[in-house]
């Protein structure tokens, strides 16, 4: 909340639903997980995101890949048969990254 000259008003709002300690890259990696490299709203959130201050390695693609790669495979692991389309979705995917393509290749 921040105080203005007509009172208070809400000045940011913080989602921590996904939130955990860890890296930037699987931050990066989860959302940017249905995006084919290169794309419009890849560029422009890492555009964004170098703006806010950060700093991305040169193969921070590879490295988000990589990070989302464990993530993926993580909830595949505690997948069951009464979520197939899950289940689908999630091994495209992990192949998609394996190939090297991320979703690009999926669609």
């Amino acid at each position: 909340m921040e105080k203005g000259s007509e009172g208070y008003f809400v000045s940011a709002v913080l989602d921590w639903e996904e939130a955990f300690a860890w890296n930037r890259y699987a931050d990066l990696g989860n959302m940017l997980r249905y995006e084919a490299n290169g794309s419009w709203i890849e560029q422009h959130f890492i555009k964004a995101y170098e703006a806010g201050g950060m700093v991305l390695e040169k193969n921070w693609r590879l490295l988000s890949r990589q990070e989302d790669l464990v993530a993926l495979c993580d909830m595949l692991s505690h997948s069951t048969a009464e979520t197939p389309n899950w289940v689908q979705d999630l091994r495209r995917l992990i192949a998609g990254t394996v190939r090297g393509g991320g979703s690009a290749e999926l669609i």
